[in-house]
């Protein structure tokens, strides 16, 4: 007999408890109505009702709870039998033998194949990931069966995902990188589906850093997403940093690479010729032409603004391909998106530049902060300097 538990790692309190009804008494009415359902049980023809064949009936109940999705009529019905489970599983005396028996019932209900009550699974994973410790190693196994049924479903009602929070449990539960990849691979699926971009580009970009050199061309797929996910993203300006993932580097000599690297530091007369060279492969990209032209015209712009205080209304108009009506909304977009800091001067026809985003941060702009830097530097000490002097001046009282 393994005993029962009397202290086991959900979070207190998170489970409803079943009084008046005996562990084995709730498992036996429940194995009569999986029955009605079709379900087959193997116990011995005259069991006695004691603790082992509690434990020997426990994860056949499991095996056949999915039948409550296709059978059962009222979805309290479904929630409180879930419940039950739960109940029971947390008579199991060994932590071990609690969290395997807990990713058993998880895992059934992942593995039925039928739609129904998508929701409804979806519901109750998430909350038998949440009666559980985060720091448990089973834990791991529940967080891949939610997401697995948000991307199911689209749908996020019943839980909250956030990826630093995520990446630190991995970092408790010691995930090796495959364990790693496959979270961050379906989280980037689940806020996908959920309609969350630029999370869902997060979680991929997190995912290809976990690729060595060697291993870069395997996530070429995901690289490739990586890239059209970035480009298509209307408030994602700057992508130089993905030129150093491994599976980017992988694309070396694709199309998706060449295109990547005219977002980063190429500008529209780039893209246009990129674009009348690769009809075909652009119109099948999950952007569309005009998105981004809208795009590389407002990076234009920012690598016009990065070395001048000003730039005139004639200049805009040769290079960014825009008719002069189109000028002032376009910039005052630009400014609003926080590419360039400024102001249009209308009647003298430009615009005056204060700042601007660096599309690349390589050694000129190493060179322009350390510059910075020094300058202030040197206007502290003058300053501090200044306060010193001013400090120990004193004026003479009643003449001299």
């Amino acid at each position: 007999s393994s005993g029962i538990n009397a202290e086991w790692p959900l979070r207190p309190g998170v489970a409803p408890s079943f009084i008046g009804i005996s562990y084995l008494s709730q498992a036996l009415e429940m194995k009569n109505l999986l029955e009605t359902y079709g379900a087959k049980f193997d116990l011995p023809e005259n069991f006695e009702e004691n603790e082992d064949t509690f434990l020997e009936l426990l994860p056949q109940l499991i095996e056949a709870y999915p039948l409550y999705f296709t059978k059962c009529a009222a979805d309290t019905e479904v929630e409180s039998a879930f419940f039950s489970l739960i109940s029971m599983i947390q008579l199991l005396s060994q932590v071990d033998q609690i969290e395997e028996t807990s990713k058993k019932l998880s895992n059934a209900i992942v593995a039925d194949t039928t739609s129904e009550r998508l929701p409804l699974k979806s519901k109750l994973l998430s909350q038998q990931f949440s009666c559980y410790q985060p720091t448990l190693r089973s834990t791991y196994q529940l967080l891949v069966n939610v997401l697995k049924l948000v991307v199911q479903t689209g749908q996020l009602r019943h839980a909250t995902l956030d990826i630093d929070q995520i990446s630190g449990w991995m970092d408790k539960w010691k995930c090796d990188v495959q364990e790693q990849r496959d979270i961050y691979r379906l989280l980037h699926e689940a806020f996908s589906a959920i309609q969350r971009g630029e999370k869902a580009i997060q979680a991929l970009v997190l995912l290809l850093k976990l690729y060595s050199e060697n291993e870069g061309v395997e996530a070429k797929p995901d690289a490739h997403i990586c890239v059209i996910s970035h480009i298509a993203h209307p408030n994602i300006f700057v992508m130089d940093h993905l030129l150093d993932l491994h599976p980017i580097r992988a694309l070396d000599g694709q199309l998706s690479h060449e295109l990547l690297q005219i977002f980063v530091n190429g500008d529209l007369n780039d893209y246009i010729e990129f674009y009348n060279n690769n009809v075909e492969f652009v119109e099948k990209l999950a952007v569309t032409h005009e998105e981004n032209l809208r795009k590389m015209r407002l990076l234009t712009l920012a690598s016009m603004a990065q070395d001048c205080n000003e730039i005139e209304f004639s200049q805009l108009v040769d290079k960014l391909n825009l008719v002069t009506e189109d000028l002032e909304p376009f910039v005052i977009e630009a400014i609003g998106s926080g590419l360039i800091k400024g102001k249009i001067n209308q009647p003298e026809g430009k615009i005056l530049i204060s700042s601007t985003i660096n599309r690349t941060f390589l050694d000129p702009q190493w060179l322009f902060i350390k510059n910075k830097l020094e300058l202030w530097q040197k206007n502290l000490v003058i300053i501090q300097e200044s306060m010193r002097k001013s400090h120990n001046f004193s004026v003479p009282i009643g003449g001299g």
